[in-house]
């Protein structure tokens, strides 16, 4: 009797194992290192960081690291795109957050930004700059260090953006160059137009300037009508370098590391 009722204690305890497997794989994390790049203190350190800054600003920073993106979807961005919200994640009710992936058999990434604050704190352009922190290391095969960069990026962003001063493209150097460059070609110009210039003397007669007879006479050109010809101009389709956009909302980039 004994020995039956252990078996059953033991067999219901197995199965409460088996449920809180099952329930934990069913979720993520802000950092899930499937595919085992950090040791158990980098891990601990790192989601602790994570959540932190997560819930200081209200934009959930999230990290997946996987083998192969293409055990689950056909680019690394739509893989991203997907774990974002087949798991719901986000902060508040908008879910802004952002998340990285790394597809490590073929050393692949992608981001992917959701939701209105988010977006403020990580436009286009502020996502390709945000590689600048971490993909260096990625090419170092650093992987703490890159993804303590990414999370350290992030709570950067989004403390300028939580000040009212968003990371934004520059305007001063394109308008510097133009500058410039346009007073450089006109230098070059005047330079041109002065070499082919004559020396000259003045003098004090009329007559100096005439050569041979001098006849003028009296002419009139009449405006009549004027033919305007127009030609369509058709528009190109164009996509931003390194920048991808998914039905649902949302941006981000990919690319290899």
């Amino acid at each position: 009797m004994k020995k039956r009722i252990i078996t059953v204690l033991l067999a219901l305890t197995l199965l409460v194992c088996l449920s809180v497997s099952v329930f934990a794989e069913s979720q993520l994390w802000n950092i899930t290192d499937d595919a085992g790049l950090l040791s158990d203190e980098e891990y601990t350190q790192l989601e602790s960081y994570a959540e932190s800054v997560s819930e200081t600003y209200g934009v959930g920073v999230y990290v997946i690291t996987i083998d192969n993106y293409e055990d689950y979807y056909d680019s690394p961005y739509e893989t991203a795109w997907q774990f974002y919200h087949e798991y719901t994640l986000g902060e508040g009710d908008d879910r802004d957050g952002i998340i990285l992936l790394l597809s490590m058999d073929n050393r692949q990434f992608a981001n992917f930004v959701y939701g209105p604050k988010a977006d403020y704190a990580f436009d286009e352009h502020g996502v390709l700059e945000l590689n600048d922190w971490y993909l260096d290391d990625f090419r170092n095969d650093d992987w703490a260090g890159g993804l303590n960069h990414f999370v350290a990026g992030c709570e950067d962003f989004l403390a300028k953006a939580a000040a009212g001063e968003p990371v934004r493209r520059s305007t001063t150097g394109p308008i510097l160059l133009i500058t410039l460059g346009s007073m450089v070609f006109a230098l070059i110009v005047c330079l041109i137009l002065k070499g082919k210039m004559k020396s000259v003397r003045t003098v004090t007669h009329a007559n100096a300037y005439v050569v041979g007879a001098l006849n003028v006479t009296a002419s009139r050109d009449q405006f009549t009508h004027t033919t305007e010809t127009r030609t369509k101009i058709e528009k190109e389709s164009s996509s931003s370098s390194g920048s991808s956009e998914s039905d649902g909302g949302g941006h981000g980039s990919s690319g290899s590391f």
